[in-house]
């Protein structure tokens, strides 16, 4: 019989989004419902947070962004159920696909292994997606928020609209 445990710890945003997790929204977990102000206050949020610091970012200080509730089969696992903090997840995958699609691309390269881990022939290792949403949500997501060139797509499609 397995025994379930409980297990707290304190990572920053570059572990989060790193080759220990895989994130997977469950199918019993509601769709994304942040609005425009939920997600606008998480940014302005991150914003203070480093003032105006210009040191190397590991140095800034601790900052609680909430928890995020996990269940995972095992420790060395990096498959993990998010049972709480799927907003949170999603909105800091949007926001670093943001800031991708506006940067340099030497720099723009560093921020998609943070959405995206790359595939390895060599290893067997998958391109796989740091986190995967609802089946009915996850082609969208990939296509115009965590591949490269995504949201420019997504914008491209709302000017033919207008």
């Amino acid at each position: 019989m397995n025994k379930m445990s409980i297990h707290g710890s304190e990572y920053p945003l570059r572990k989060i989004f790193c080759d220990d997790f895989v994130f997977t929204i469950p199918l019993y977990q509601r769709a994304y419902s942040w609005t425009s102000e939920e997600a606008e206050e998480l940014y302005q949020d991150l914003i203070r947070a480093m003032g105006d610091y210009e040191g190397p970012i590991d140095d800034l200080p601790p900052y609680f962004l909430g928890s995020i509730v996990l269940v995972k089969v095992g420790s060395d696992e990096p498959d993990s159920e998010v049972v709480d903090g799927q907003q949170r997840l999603s909105t800091l995958t949007m926001l670093l696909s943001a800031i991708r699609s506006l940067s340099e691309p030497e720099f723009a390269e560093g921020l998609t292994s943070f959405l995206c881990e790359k595939g390895n022939i060599v290893t067997g290792t998958p391109t796989r997606y740091r986190l995967r949403l609802r089946e009915r949500d996850a082609l969208f997501f990939q296509k115009f928020i965590q591949d490269e060139g995504g949201i420019e797509a997504l914008r491209e499609i709302f000017e033919i609209i207008r």
